[in-house]
């Protein structure tokens, strides 16, 4: 009869070490995915603010919706101007007295949105820049307004996904995580572009 008690103390003792090291398993396997999740939605909302940037340059607000920023990427351009040769000391802050007298010249150029961003991956990035990484097809929400500083109105957006849609399919109960939570690029509160991470 003790030698059946040891045994079932033996048995229990493992079972519950093997708890014990599953549970802490699983708490590591949980953290490395929400890093990895976290990271590929950042860097997909940095391409997303990179893009709206561009489309500000060019048009002088942010693209309200995915459709107009990714019409924009493909089928844009943005304007460059070279400028070649010096303005002289002698003719400092009088650059258009410069150019008039042939001593600089300024290139004007249309150049495709596409050879200036994302020419690693270009469509790869495009087609998918509307959609949060692991989300099953849910997409990030896009918010446009603008905010009044120095008397000035300036353009500002937001892009943004809930941890809710990033962690789809994950087991976050009793975790510690907030699902209310979100990442985001820009704000509609100030003027800005980079995230809140």
């Amino acid at each position: 009869m003790k030698i059946i008690i040891q045994v079932a103390l033996a048995l229990a003792a493992a079972g519950m070490a093997f708890l014990i090291w599953n549970s802490i398993d699983s708490k590591m396997v949980l953290t490395e995915t929400v890093d990895m999740r976290n990271a590929a939605t950042q860097e997909r909302l940095t391409h997303i603010s990179e893009a709206q940037v561009e489309y500000k340059k060019v048009r002088g607000t942010y693209a309200a919706s995915f459709d107009d920023l990714i019409y924009f990427l493909k089928n844009d351009s943005v304007i460059q101007v070279k400028m070649e040769g010096e303005v002289p000391d002698s003719l400092l802050g009088k650059e258009a007295l410069a150019l008039e007298m042939g001593i600089i010249k300024r290139d004007t150029s249309k150049i495709p949105v596409r050879n200036i961003l994302f020419m690693e991956n270009f469509n790869n990035i495009v087609d998918s820049m509307p959609y949060i990484p692991f989300s099953g097809g849910k997409q990030f929400t896009v918010a446009v307004s603008s905010i009044e500083k120095n008397k000035l109105k300036m353009p500002v957006f937001e892009v943004k996904a809930e941890l809710k849609d990033i962690y789809v399919g994950l087991n976050t109960d009793n975790e510690g995580y907030d699902m209310s939570k979100y990442l985001a690029v820009g704000s509609l509160e100030e003027a800005k572009t980079n995230g809140n991470w």
